[in-house]
């Protein structure tokens, strides 16, 4: 018998956290924050009880309560790809050092869970005497993986945010899995379908060079981890001729992914994009390089991705004035997050924007089709369990529901803490 339990990321996006248990093992897949006005975490879990810790990636709805699980003597393993690793650290380091709220765990914590990580590749690994692992690319970024499970005759998929498209970045997901016993199933998009790819990518780039055309300039808020990255490569394929700027989290984890190149769809695209971009320098010449960016008509790419924070910040007080500049939005934008108020009202700081603002579809997780074509693919599993996670409550729920209604699986939508046997 498993026993699956979830500690978070129910009904909701953030604090992902799932424990599988047989009567040998014991697991934790993932173990993220809650990122509202302020830091929160999932249940919290006894680290001795832990035979190992898998994360699915870096981003810190899946990963930004780690820390907390390293203050003790009984420290677990945790397994993730190389690049998950150097990617968490980053993000980890950099929540310690921005957060504004008290954070349970500091930089000890962080090294311990570094000193404590082993760096596992894709494919087949066994990770302890009754269970193995199979780590596939999710193609959500770079370095993100879905988890195949085997434990006491069991198999289970934790997909974790996968993409189902190819993107300029990463290939999609290739998740061809003849027989499993449980899915469980990101639904962040479960209720509706992205645009086609190629029609965002040129009607971003049309937009930007009309922009810059007529002496504007293009501030994309863009994530500093992938978004930023498939920016750069979308600029790069369509021949942008103007200056591209790369400014705050974004420079260093380009610099980092040119450690990866087996990670990318196409290295040699990304690697021609990032030589041509202008990266903004560290030391005294920061400030110089920042205005001089903001006066060269071209695009700034910085962080964050919806605004709350980073060097986007800097550039959007110097650019929403001019109705000749451009803000395109290019990532999800959570409700009451500064990015959303602009999108839904043309304010910044409670003045009004004169600088054009757009939004432009760049999803990294797979829509309501790509959903559907996994459920689709396993038919051939009459007896499968699925349960619908990471998304709001009402993807969650009728996501559920339609499984339900069309297949022969049984579907649910837990709560937090709700356990089921496999």
């Amino acid at each position: 018998m498993v026993e699956i339990t979830f500690l978070g990321g129910c009904h909701q996006i953030g604090g992902s956290a799932i424990t599988i248990e047989s009567s040998s093992v014991r697991l934790l897949l993932d173990y993220g924050v809650y990122m509202d006005h302020h830091p929160s975490f999932p249940q919290e879990i006894m680290p001795k009880d832990l035979n190992a810790i898998l994360l699915t990636h870096a981003h810190l709805d899946h990963s930004g309560g780690l820390p907390l699980l390293f203050s003790g003597i009984a420290i677990p393993r945790l397994f993730a790809t190389p690049l998950t690793i150097d990617l968490t650290q980053i993000l980890l380091h950099d929540m310690i050092r921005l957060s504004e709220y008290y954070l349970p765990f500091g930089k000890s914590e962080l090294l311990r869970m570094t000193n404590h990580s082993k760096r596992i590749g894709y494919g087949k690994k066994k990770i302890h005497s009754k269970c193995t692992a199979q780590f596939i690319d999710a193609g959500h970024i770079p370095g993100s993986a879905c988890i195949y499970l085997e434990l006491d005759g069991k198999r289970i998929l934790y997909t974790g945010d996968f993409n189902s498209n190819d993107t300029q970045l990463l290939k999609r997901a290739q998740l061809n899995l003849s027989k499993i016993d449980c899915l469980v199933i990101e639904s962040t998009y479960a209720l509706e379908d992205h645009p086609n790819r190629e029609d965002t990518e040129k009607a971003f780039v049309e937009r930007t060079n009309d922009i810059v055309e007529h002496d504007g300039v293009v501030l994309v808020p863009a994530f500093g981890v992938a978004r930023s990255q498939e920016i750069l490569c979308v600029l790069q394929k369509y021949n942008f001729q103007y200056p591209i700027f790369l400014d705050g989290m974004a420079r260093v984890v380009s610099r980092i992914f040119t450690s990866y190149p087996n990670y990318f769809r196409n290295y040699n695209l990304f690697k021609k994009a990032l030589k041509k971009a202008h990266l903004i320098s560290q030391g005294k010449r920061k400030e110089l390089e920042r205005v001089k960016a903001v006066n060269t008509p071209g695009t700034i790419i910085a962080p964050s991705g919806m605004l709350k924070g980073g060097t986007a910040v800097n550039y959007i007080n110097e650019l929403h004035n001019d109705s000749k500049n451009g803000i395109f939005l290019v990532s999800f934008q959570v409700p009451e997050t500064p990015g959303r108020i602009l999108l839904e009202t043309h304010k910044w700081d409670d003045n009004e924007v004169e600088a054009q603002v757009e939004f432009f579809n760049f999803s990294s997780h797979a829509g309501r089709s790509g959903l559907w074509d996994l459920i689709h693919s396993l038919k051939s599993n009459s007896e499968l369990t699925v349960f619908c996670v990471h998304g709001e409550e009402e993807s969650c729920k009728t996501f559920a529901k339609e499984i339900n209604e069309t297949t022969n699986f049984t579907a649910y939508a837990p709560k937090t803490n709700e356990s089921f046997e496999i």
